[in-house]
């Protein structure tokens, strides 16, 4: 329950609170300040008035508008850190919940076929799973990600998603769907030997028919729930590739991106000890990202494991 409404918060936050919030704070995410970032190009601290209008140093002339960055700024480059860390988690979800529709879709589709019909697309699709599950996911990943995702970036449906949210989903999400057809196969094999699948094959009712009427419905809690634990993993795959730079590139913020921007800079190994070397805003920077990515896939995990104990009739009660 805990692990549900902390999702639903999340889903507010990002995508109900962030367009009210750049609307009030009257900026975007990518909007850059000169004084978004002190002297010394280190973020300003959380809660700082920044000066709508660039002024050069010195004391800001009368009815000079002012900005509020309530997380403090992003880095040296003087963005808001609230915003970025909202729509970047906007950007993180999309790509997470696209690629768990595909993989969870081409799952169901394959793995019903395989384990209904059996014989040789069973072993056809068997045989595909297995030289899928041989990759290194994040190694393959790396490679689409430099190779066919760069190549479909300027898919946006007309301005409804950033930039590459809709190659790396669909990439993550035609690399991942070996774990949920193999889960669909197994329960598939299970039910097709049951009285009832037997019954309806005895009054004529056509394998189409079978499947949509009998197997489906029985096939959709399991699915509801591997989707909440494959929406996690995803979420890590996309800040691991975007960490990487090989995801979503800036200036768009996603989470994976966010935790890159300040992580080489963060500490300075000295003899026996670690200091940080661009005082704790620069730590701040990094741990916000951190703390919603841990944050949120904890939280799934946790709703997901419920729904599985929910809708399972052997489990425990």
């Amino acid at each position: 329950m805990l692990g549900g409404a902390y999702v639903i918060f999340v889903l507010l936050m990002l995508f109900v609170v962030a367009p009210i919030a750049s609307h009030l704070l009257g900026h975007g995410p990518n909007t850059t300040f000169a004084r978004g970032a002190n002297i010394n190009r280190t973020p300003v601290p959380p809660w700082t008035h920044v000066p709508l209008t660039e002024l050069p140093a010195g004391p800001l002339e009368p009815g000079t508008g002012h900005t509020l960055f309530i997380l403090g700024g992003d880095g040296s480059l003087g963005r808001d850190e609230f915003l970025r860390l909202l729509y970047g988690g906007q950007v993180s979800l999309e790509i997470a919940l696209g690629a768990t529709i595909i993989s969870v879709g081409l799952g169901l589709l394959l793995g019903t076929a395989a384990g209904y019909f059996g014989g040789w697309i069973d072993a056809a699709v068997s045989r595909v799973t297995e030289f899928t599950m041989g990759f290194p996911v994040l190694l393959l990943l790396i490679v689409l990600g430099t190779t066919i995702s760069d190549r479909f970036d300027f898919i946006t449906l007309h301005g409804l998603f950033n930039q590459g949210v809709i190659s790396l989903a669909v990439v993550i999400g035609l690399i991942t769907w070996f774990y949920p057809a193999r889960i669909i196969r197994a329960e598939v094999l299970r039910l097709r030997e049951e009285e009832f699948v037997e019954a309806a094959r005895m009054v004529g009712a056509s394998s189409w028919r079978i499947i949509r009427k009998h197997l489906l419905p029985h096939l959709l809690a399991p699915v509801i729930v591997y989707s909440t634990l494959i929406l996690a993993a995803n979420i890590v795959l996309e800040a691991s590739i975007s960490f990487l730079g090989l995801g979503i590139r800036l200036p768009t913020a996603s989470w994976g991106n966010m935790l890159s921007t300040n992580w080489g800079t963060l500490l300075q190994l000295g003899p026996g000890q670690a200091v940080f070397i661009k005082g704790w805003t620069s730590t701040w920077t990094t741990v916000l990202p951190v703390i919603a990515v841990a944050s949120t896939v904890l939280a799934v995990a946790a709703f997901g494991e419920g729904l599985r104990r929910a809708l399972d009739p052997r489990s425990a009660q």
